[in-house]
């Protein structure tokens, strides 16, 4: 049985489960109307910028059938864990108005920043406005594997998904809530998101709305439970000591948080040591109904299958 026409669906890729999300469509109204979760065992997916994530073909294809059920997989926006890309952030006074001559600045970008050649490799990105008021955009610009794409992509084909998007969750769940975090950092707009998946740890600094500052953390043990608190702050406390480097770190005013499981101090936590005003991001920050039975965990873990099924 296939999905109905006015359904978009969203999967959201990471170590230790596998999230689909399906989101309807009516006007201007996005609704989510299925929720599902498959949880894949330790070593089925090992994160990598440049080798094959899916280490168990078969165990992943079976939980992608398992969130299927009797339909087929049909178009799917994926999002995929942050660390199995190279990112890079960089201003440009003029955007090539052709994709090739975009995507070869992106590259050049990326391998300046990371001193490699990226061979054959998926590019991606989001546009912002400059915060220094200059004519052209901040460019917020991804690489990814063929290596790494091929693997998903062949698996997802074999399931019966045809993959129309793939992108790297931290774009994903950042529209979900750019809304809510725009209203709540108003008026200055210099804030931090922090998304702790079973992945990664990634730290985004915003000024003025616009990203100053990326890292991603890929993390081999999860950052979960209660005694994950001293390692998050102590990551947090090394990017914001590299941000502050060159930046005015009084300027930021709040904190976003997006967490599978990092227990309920860990708000406060960041609070205390780091004296911003900290929100936890849940369904009630997002512009998608249908989320009420949703926990805030819940959610964090859903988030990047949203994103990619609301679309940016």
């Amino acid at each position: 049985m296939p999905w109905r026409h006015g359904i978009r669906t969203g999967l959201e890729i990471a170590p230790d489960a596998l999230t689909l999300v399906r989101v309807r469509e009516r006007g201007r109204r996005r609704e989510v109307i299925e929720h599902r979760s498959e949880p894949l065992a330790e070593g089925v997916l090992v994160v990598s910028p440049v080798e094959p994530n899916v280490a168990d073909d078969a165990s992943f294809e079976r939980a992608l059938r398992s969130l299927t059920g009797d339909r087929t997989g049909g178009p799917v926006s994926v999002s995929l864990p942050d660390p199995v890309a190279r990112v890079a952030l960089f201003d440009v006074a003029a955007v090539p108005t052709r994709r090739d001559e975009f995507d070869r600045l992106v590259r050049w970008h990326v391998e300046k920043t990371f001193a490699v050649e990226l061979g054959a490799a998926r590019l991606t990105s989001q546009r912002f406005r400059r915060p220094d008021g200059e004519a052209g955009s901040r460019i917020l610009g991804a690489a990814v594997s063929e290596t790494v794409l091929s693997r998903y992509e062949g698996a997802l084909a074999r399931v019966g998904f045809e993959a129309r998007v793939i992108d790297l969750g931290v774009f994903h769940r950042f529209n979900l809530f750019r809304g809510r975090i725009a209203h709540s950092a108003s008026p200055d707009q210099h804030f931090i998101v922090l998304t702790i998946t079973a992945a990664a740890l990634t730290v985004m600094i915003y000024e003025s709305g616009t990203p100053a500052y990326l890292r991603i953390k890929g993390t081999r043990k999860a950052l979960t439970g209660a005694d994950a608190g001293e390692r998050i702050l102590d990551e947090v406390e090394l990017s914001l000591n590299a941000y502050g480097k060159e930046k005015d770190l009084s300027r930021i005013t709040h904190m976003f948080l997006s967490t599978v499981d990092c227990g309920e101090e860990l708000p406060g936590a960041l609070e205390a040591r780091f004296h911003l005003t900290v929100k936890l991001l849940g369904p009630e920050d997002t512009a998608v109904a249908g989320l009420n039975g949703l926990t805030a965990t819940q959610c964090a873990r859903a988030a990047g299958a949203i994103g990619a099924a609301a679309g940016r």
